[in-house]
């Protein structure tokens, strides 16, 4: 090669480096201009405004140089001289760095090139997407103003938020001078909780106003403003909590009357839904016949059985009595099962019920008072005496006297007897000590329990863990505490052998458990006892009465075990889960659960057998075939009546219903009437109503029609001791200054009377043709009346009717208080308020093995029976006249008294204790007259007795009290040398002395 060649070579390779830094500026404005190009794009997709049309050309205009530039794909178009140069140059000797150069080049024109594209195409499309959220503004602001139009329920203003929240999302940060785009933001972001609130509430007031005529003529009577309320408000789910008396039925008439004829829903939209076949009946004929309106109202049995029908096209047959079954059970098969019959003698000895803790007690009295319905007759004592069921169960249901003589003195001692007797070991109640001990202070001294096998003394002591007496005076404490001293130093000096059981065993759950220990330390022996016989010989399960309570019982359980959906193996995962941190409770529960499981098992196989199903598994085969979609319903409205008798499963059949329809529901009920928890209801689906439903409206229908205020406040006063009721302020047009009245009476006779008395009160009051209904809280409270013939009872269809022969027009009637719910009457008398085992409260309806069975139990005592007793008071026009025993006054009764001050009256003739002075011991009993069986002596005993033994001597002091200063004892005659003074009762403990002179004095 010549020098020219290698020149003009060197010479080009020059060129190249030289317009290596032309390209790199080229390309460095590429990148830039690629940049800036997202830079657009990025604002663009982000533009509140519309992209003018103009826009992208205007762009290409301004970027005219470089788009012809990258168009000719020639990296050299910049400078043709140069092209030519460069291309002369052969390519095998450009440097390497140059070809990735021109590499670069040729991808970033493409990108350039790409993004210009890009540009354009999103300048469409935000265009397009910017119209679309124009239109969907106007949209919303017009959704918005037609909602407010109607009630707005959560669903319908979520669900627009919902909707519409892309939009307000892409606007809310952005600056526009956008008029709609203002507008939009300013009214959605206003769509919250409490503007919705205020909007319905308006609207609301807007529709009771212009449909005023509408409201003032549902079945020929207006709706008060609460009632109109709840017909308007359309919440998705609804609670309208309905006083007693208050229209409940005429709400739900106006509500579905509102639907069809305001709302153009078609009644065939509409599940109405009633708990009993005669109140759906009613129902219907209310709404068909008076309103005019073609509606079905089912009950949850009808409901069910047609949903299985329409899946199967086979109607099912559903047992009408189940609790027959269970107690075919106990006629059939108990006798057959000896590990049943030892379970049944175990729960019935030593846990049929729960020793309630001495420290939750202010005093004696109320301890005996709260046990006074407990039948502390021990299983020895029934076992010997073979006639004890046949022949005596009611007599010891009502009085708790014994035959055989051995009634111990409290639920504790009944249980260490019943664990002696059970476990054949030989005893005596109260025997005499075997040395004298009697003095001028002390009686002979009576162990509780002597075992003549092993000479071994039992003492059950009432005191706490740390020795103490909190229930007791303080001067009784001290008496308590020395006895307890005496008989320990007795024992020592005698050297007679005493094992020692505490009450506070009882709280801990230890008392059986210590006292085994304690005994077989002691080198007791233990003897299987013949468990046939014994049950052969206490219980005859053939008439059913001692087992009744407990088959009710064991019913309610069942029913509500089912109503959950469990299953058999749920037994063991109940006992699995059992807390063992009191013995007690822990081993009552396990043996009731042991007890139940065969009974459930005979229970389904009988069921299987008949080809039967119950209730509950009607209900929840339903609910599965509502679940698979295997059957559509067109409901927009359900409409329960009732609602605080739901149950578990009842809840999940309507709970289905509602998710394949998204109906709207409304339910309407009393949870201070929620009574039939033996039939599987579960008030806390009342009163936990959001927690199941959703979000939803609680309304209130607080005026009363029926009831008096002054009864309505005591008796809202009553059932609102239990805080988890929802609270009503109920008000009546009607006052009655004596709207209850309370009259005790001692025997049977005067029952009797007293209830002659109270009707010839209410002929005088309301004329011979007056309404009385009676009220018990069992079937056989009516026997009394029964057994005396100046009445004459029958049984008819919907009630006992009962005539009085002295007026014969009277029309009177006999109810349990659960079969009058939803009844009235212009007058009501209760006849059975007894502190007994099936008084009034009932003892057995609440106990905490429940818990297992239901979402939550009531926390306070007895709080079912407080429903119960709160529906029979409010059953009445007028006045509800109350009978109740003087010496077992109901628990109920007295707290209408002591809290609520309601006058306690005898009728004249009848005679009473409660005037007379109170028993300092016990303090809740009375002092009495009573006559030493040997010699004949009067000296005032407790009515408590024989649980509290106090007594004294001068009987002066039932008609002349005066009550020590010193120790709150009695102030009584004494003697001496110098003449008769005043000493305290309570002498020697206390000194307390008084003059009679200072007496005189003090009467002056």
């Amino acid at each position: 090669m010549g020098a020219i060649e290698i020149f003009k070579g060197y010479l080009n390779r020059v060129n190249l480096y030289i317009y290596s830094a032309k390209i790199k500026k080229h390309i460095r404005q590429l990148e830039k201009d690629i940049f800036e190009i997202n830079g657009r794009i990025n604002k663009i997709e982000r533009s509140p405004t519309l992209v003018s049309e103009n826009y992208f050309i205007n762009y290409l205009n301004d970027h005219q140089r470089m788009m012809d530039y990258v168009k000719s794909e020639n990296v050299y178009s910049f400078d043709n001289a140069i092209q030519q140069r460069i291309m002369n140059v052969p390519r095998d000797n450009w440097p390497a760095s140059y070809r990735r150069l021109e590499l670069v080049y040729n991808q970033q024109s493409e990108k350039y090139l790409y993004k210009l594209d890009e540009l354009k195409s999103q300048i469409n499309k935000t265009n397009q997407k910017l119209k679309a959220y124009y239109d969907g503004i106007v949209s919303c602001l017009v959704e918005i103003e037609r909602m407010k139009k109607n009630y707005i329920s959560y669903s319908l203003y979520t669900g627009m938020l919902d909707k519409y929240r892309y939009i307000y999302s892409y606007f809310k940060d952005a600056e526009t001078d956008n008029e709609k785009v203002q507008e939009f933001l300013v009214i959605y972001s206003s769509c919250n909780e409490d503007n919705v609130k205020k909007w319905n509430e308006e609207f609301v007031t807007r529709e009771m106003a212009e449909e005023k005529d509408f409201f003032s003529d549902i079945d020929g009577k207006e709706l008060d403003k609460q009632q109109k309320w709840a017909v308007i408000i359309d919440e998705d789910a609804n609670l309208i909590i309905a006083g007693a008396g208050s229209g409940k039925t005429l709400t739900i008439s106006g509500k579905v009357k509102y639907l069809v004829e305001k709302k153009r829903v078609s009644p065939n939209d509409i599940l109405l839904v009633s708990f009993t076949k005669k109140a759906a009946k009613e129902m219907e004929e209310r709404i068909k016949e008076r309103l005019n309106i073609n509606v079905d109202v089912k009950t949850f049995h009808k409901i069910g059985i047609g949903i299985i029908t329409a899946y199967s096209d086979n109607k099912p047959d559903v047992e009408s009595d189940p609790k027959k079954i269970i107690k075919d059970y106990f006629n059939q098969e108990f006798y057959d099962n000896p590990e049943q019959l030892k379970r049944m003698i175990e729960f019935f000895g030593y846990y049929l019920h729960i020793p309630k803790d001495l420290e939750e007690f202010n005093n004696l009295g109320e301890c005996y008072d709260y046990h006074k319905h407990l039948d502390f007759e021990t299983l020895k004592s029934k076992y010997e005496d073979k006639n004890y069921i046949n022949e005596n169960t009611e007599k010891l249901k009502q009085n708790l006297t014994t035959i055989s003589g051995e009634k111990v003195k409290s639920l504790e001692e009944v249980m260490i007897a019943n664990f002696l007797f059970l476990n054949g070991v030989e005893y005596e109640y109260e025997k005499d000590y075997e040395y004298v001990t009697s003095d001028q202070f002390h009686r002979q001294y009576k162990p509780d329990f002597y075992l003549p096998e092993y000479d071994i003394y039992i003492e059950h002591f009432g005191i706490t863990k740390d020795n103490r007496t909190p229930w007791l005076s303080e001067i009784d404490e001290i008496k308590y505490i020395k006895s307890m001293e005496w008989k320990r130093e007795l024992h020592n000096e005698k050297e007679t052998n005493l094992i020692e059981t505490y009450s506070y065993l009882t709280k801990e759950g230890r008392l059986l458990e210590t006292l085994r220990k304690k005994l077989l330390e002691q080198g007791v022996i233990f003897i299987e006892v013949d468990i046939i016989d014994i049950s052969n010989k206490i219980y005859d399960t053939e008439n059913g009465n001692h087992f009744g309570e407990f088959i009710k019982f064991v019913s309610s359980f069942i029913n509500l075990f089912k109503s959950n959906g469990y299953d058999f193996d749920q037994f063991e995962t109940f006992i699995k889960i059992l807390d063992k941190g009191n013995s007690f409770f822990y081993n009552r529960t396990r043996l009731f659960l042991e007890i139940t499981k065969p009974i459930y098992r005979y229970y389904q196989s009988q069921l299987k057998q008949h080809n039967l199903i119950d209730f509950n598994d009607m209900i929840n085969r339903a609910t599965s075939i509502v679940k698979a979609g295997e059957i559509n319903f067109s409901y927009k409205y359900i409409i329960i009546d009732e609602y605080q008798d739901i149950s578990v499963s009842r809840y999940k059949l309507i709970q289905e219903i509602r998710d394949r329809t998204k109906a709207k529901v409304m339910c309407v009920g009393d949870d201070w009437q929620s009574i039939y928890r033996f039939a599987g209801s579960d008030l806390n689906l009342f009163t936990d109503f959001e927690k199941y439903f959703g979000r939803s409206e609680l309304m209130k229908i607080e005026k009363t029609y029926r009831n008096s205020q002054e009864l309505i406040n005591v008796a809202g006063n009553f059932v609102m001791r239990n805080k988890k009721q929802i609270k009503k302020n109920l008000v009546s047009g009607k006052n009655n200054d004596q709207p209850l009245r309370i009259f005790g009476y001692t025997g049977e006779n005067e029952k009797l009377s007293s209830l002659k008395h109270l009707i010839e009160q209410i002929v005088n009051d309301y004329g011979p043709k007056a309404q009385i209904m009676l009220l018990g809280r069992n079937n056989f409270d009516i026997k009394f009346v029964d057994e005396n013939d100046d009445f004459d009872v029958k049984n008819t269809k919907d009630n006992i009717k009962v005539t009085y022969k002295k007026y014969p027009e009277l029309d009177i009637f006999f109810l349990t208080a659960h079969r009058s719910k939803g009844l009235e009457s212009d007058n009501v008398i209760i006849i059975n308020t007894s502190n007994s085992l099936l008084g009034f409260p009932n003892r057995v309806a609440d106990d905490p093995i429940l818990s297992l069975v239901i979402t939550s139990q009531d926390e306070l005592e007895l709080a079912e029976e407080r429903r119960l007793f709160y529906v029979a008071l409010t059953r009445t026009k007028n006045v509800t006249y109350v009978l109740t025993p003087d010496l077992k006054m109901s628990v109920f009764i007295k707290e209408l008294i002591d809290t609520q001050g309601i006058e306690y009256e005898i009728l004249q003739g009848n005679t009473t204790i409660t005037n007379n002075p109170n028993c300092p011991k016990c303090v809740q009993g009375y002092l009495k007259i009573r006559v030493n069986g040997k010699t004949k002596k009067e000296f005032l005993g407790c009515s408590n007795y024989p649980n509290c033994e106090y007594r004294l001597n001068d009987t002066s002091v039932i008609h002349n009290k005066i009550e020590c200063k010193s120790c709150k004892g009695y102030m009584v005659v004494r003697k001496s040398k110098r003449g008769p003074f005043y000493g305290c009762s309570n002498y020697p403990h206390c000194t307390q002395i008084m003059d009679i002179v200072e007496k005189k004095k003090l009467v002056r």
